[in-house]
């Protein structure tokens, strides 16, 4: 699986929010994702990943995620 379809899919069984609405441009809260939401879809794509991802990285959109972990 791409990062971002993991991301997606992740981001789905967190917050019940649909696949198909879920973009590279949307923002955390836009997604109904709080601060422990996102920090444990940083944690799920880690370890899925095999990457360390920087804990004060600014992560605005998801996309931004993908691509920290993609650069990782």
């Amino acid at each position: 699986m791409d990062i971002f379809g993991f991301i997606r899919e992740t981001i789905h069984e967190i917050s019940g929010t649909p696949v198909e609405k879920i973009k590279p441009e949307s923002t955390p809260k836009e997604l109904n994702l709080d601060l422990f939401d996102m920090q444990d879809l940083v944690l799920d794509a880690e370890n899925e990943f095999d990457v360390c991802l920087p804990e004060e990285a600014r992560i605005e959109t998801i996309g931004d995620l993908a691509k920290m972990i993609d650069a990782a």
